[in-house]
């Protein structure tokens, strides 16, 4: 008699996430006394944090969730830089600088005080993507860009308010795809927005980045928000188990 043994199709997932989880979880190396510079690093990625007004009750969860972000990057391996929307600080343009010293990134990140305002997401995107070294950019937001970068002249001329957001987007995904930089998106925020989760959805389609949408309902961004980290990205690859972290099964 023969007996046939089907493979269950969710084990290659369970262990990479168990792999992943196990790699996370692991005692902490020994205080590195030297980091290497940004480019000797193979990840350089630049984040742009929305530090406007509607993010308020989440700011700290905001920090958290990029502090964790960087705890979960291997030492010396990844540079990263923090870019806000609205502060504009000493403390915010030292953030700004690609570094491998990650604990210190992050402290400074824990502390900084920030001027919640607008949201000038396209100039503040256009800005980072022609920042040197950058080898990915990782952008997240909960509401609608308040500014342009292509001046509109008629605003009856019949387009949809998504084509507008999208005519700005081509400045930036042109430049970014010529420079072979990957956009990573997290709409933080309800699944009513449609035009912001498409505009989000369409930056990273566009240069081969992951997109993701955390409602916050159903999300913890503090503790959801590592998984665009090198050590898990590629779990990300498996749409069910981006289903399960958009679903908040792994918060």
């Amino acid at each position: 008699m023969t007996f046939i043994v089907k493979k269950d199709p969710n084990l290659d997932k369970k262990a990479a996430l168990a792999a992943a989880k196990a790699k996370a979880a692991a005692p902490a190396p020994a205080a590195i006394t030297k980091y290497v510079k940004p480019e000797e690093t193979k990840d350089r990625t630049r984040i742009v944090f929305d530090d406007s007004g509607s993010m308020t009750s989440q700011i700290e969860n905001a920090k958290t969730g990029v502090t964790e972000y960087m705890r979960n990057c291997i030492p010396n391996q990844t540079a990263v830089s923090v870019h806000f929307l609205c502060t504009n600080s000493e403390d915010s343009a030292n953030l700004e600088q690609l570094s491998t010293d990650l604990p210190a990134q992050s402290t400074a990140l824990t502390t900084i005080q920030l001027n919640l305002g607008g949201t000038p997401l396209f100039k503040r995107m256009n800005e980072v993507v022609n920042m040197p070294l950058t080898t990915r950019m990782v952008v997240f937001t909960d509401g609608s860009p308040t500014d342009q970068i292509i001046t509109v002249k008629d605003w009856n001329d019949g387009r949809s308010t998504l084509d507008r957001y999208k005519e700005n987007a081509d400045v930036i995904i042109t430049q970014a795809v010529e420079r072979k930089i990957p956009i990573d998106t997290v709409f933080f925020g309800s699944e009513r927005m449609e035009n912001e989760i498409a505009l989000l959805k369409y930056f990273s389609e566009r240069t081969g980045g992951i997109f993701l949408h955390f409602d916050p309902v159903k999300v913890n961004f503090a503790k959801a928000f590592k998984y665009l980290a090198p050590v898990y990205r590629k779990m990300l690859q498996s749409p069910s188990f981006k289903a399960e972290l958009e679903a908040g099964k792994h918060n």
